[in-house]
């Protein structure tokens, strides 16, 4: 490593998202360009590009090369940034697949010194997405402890939406609606919003925190006198800029209690979708929206009474189908039953075969081709095995099973493509072969 080279990578990268939240954007100078992980990325002097880390995605965007000996090194003249990371003390941009080493005319580009001028330019309604988010998630967290005593251990910023996770173990639907009231009336009361660093032995008292921070100095973002949070990430500069703060979920989650939420522009856009598909179902119903509910519980209700019928007369002709059968079979002086049903899951399945074998007291093997081939084996005196017949039967026709030896089953994921007869006829060959 050279010493111009050392002196370079020791340099600190001058984060201007600290210094100014709503920039769009920015000049600095390339000083370094590297290869990581298969990708090229950039080391800047100076950046607006946020860095992933702390719950928090990284920004994106684009640089503009405004060297022309860049230009002819990049051979193009952008760059697109798709991961910004922290490297020590500098902000590494990784640049998109499209500008990789082995597609540039001499590869890893050497930076001359005083590096290459460039305007970055950053994508600003991902940034201030991300802004709301993250802000609206130390005001409703703070809410949380306020006024449920509950802290927040965990944290979770997703292109979704955020989830928070509490130590608490319960949260009612009256409790969450206080907190949500009043986090939204902190939004609506448009406190300034300001990150401030600290020396680590001097922080302000009431700080609140998820964790202890080993650093010489301490960034803390306020949101007016109601919170102060250490925190690196991007945010607002007034509370009212994350627009509302609506909770959507509750979940529990190890041990705790897992809040989903959308701020700003996120919760108007999940607002407007189940609006829409609110009126999707009452126009379907031809009622008004708050008819819907009561409509799709007399609905559920009125299916559950159709599905209890439709069962009990699948039992009825279930019965009639082995009434009839075993009325044949008293006929019948052979002391094995072998007999096929058309399409019976394999829970109706077992009621015919063991009620078949209750009456004759023979040795019953009870099949169905589909949905899926099952097949179900009673040996009243457990003899021959009913997990033998099994076994013999899966070697022929595929299946897996087991069981013991007075009742055993076989199961197979896919119906089985042969005619009943050739099954009926082969395990009958199977039996008498035991």
């Amino acid at each position: 490593m050279t010493g111009e080279h050392k002196e370079v990578f020791l340099l600190k990268t001058e984060r201007l998202y600290w210094e100014d939240p709503l920039g769009r954007d920015f000049e600095a100078r390339i000083l370094e360009v590297i290869e990581s992980g298969g990708r090229l990325g950039v080391f800047l002097d100076r950046t607006l590009f946020h860095p992933e880390g702390g719950g928090q995605p990284a920004d994106k965007g684009f640089l503009t090369l405004l060297s022309g000996e860049a230009v002819v090194a990049f051979g193009r003249n952008d760059l697109k940034i798709e991961g910004v990371i922290e490297e020590g003390e500098r902000v590494l941009h990784l640049l998109s697949g499209e500008v990789s080493a082995d597609r540039l005319p001499h590869r890893l580009p050497e930076v001359p010194e005083g590096g290459w001028a460039v305007r970055g330019t950053i994508d600003w309604e991902h940034r201030f997405d991300l802004m709301q988010q993250h802000t609206g998630q130390h005001i409703l967290s703070r809410a949380f402890e306020e006024l449920l005593d509950a802290r927040t251990v965990g944290f979770h910023l997703g292109k979704d939406y955020v989830s928070i996770d509490l130590d608490i173990p319960a949260l009612s639907d009256e409790a969450r609606d206080r907190v949500e009231d009043r986090a939204n009336q902190v939004v609506f009361q448009d406190l300034p919003v300001s990150g401030r660093e600290y020396p680590k032995d001097q922080l302000p008292g009431g700080i609140r925190a998820r964790f202890n921070i080993d650093a010489e100095n301490i960034r803390v973002v306020s949101v007016g006198e109601y919170d102060a949070c250490p925190c690196g990430g991007t945010h607002v500069v007034s509370s009212g800029q994350v627009g509302l703060i609506k909770v959507n979920q509750v979940d529990r989650a190890h041990g705790g209690v897992r809040v989903l939420f959308r701020c700003g522009k996120r919760a108007l856009i999940d607002y407007r979708e189940k609006e829409r598909l609110l009126g999707q179902a009452a126009s379907a119903l031809s009622m008004p929206l708050g008819d819907v509910p009561q409509a799709v519980q007399s609905t559920l209700a009125r299916l559950r009474d159709l599905e209890k019928d439709l069962e009990e007369a699948h039992e009825a002709v279930l019965d009639f189908q082995v009434e009839s059968r075993l009325r044949a079979l008293s006929e019948s002086g052979e002391s094995l039953v072998v007999e096929a049903f058309e399409s019976l899951a394999s829970d109706r399945l077992k009621y015919a075969a063991k009620k078949i074998s209750e009456s004759s007291g023979k040795l019953t093997v009870c099949y169905s081709l589909s949905p899926r081939f099952s097949v179900v084996v009673i040996s009243p005196s457990n003899s021959p095995d009913a997990r033998d017949v099994v076994s013999k039967i899966s070697s022929r026709w595929g299946g897996r099973g087991g069981g013991t030896p007075g009742y055993a089953q076989l199961g197979s994921k896919e119906p089985l493509a042969a005619s009943s007869e050739a099954v009926t006829s082969s395990i009958r060959e199977i039996v008498q072969k035991l």
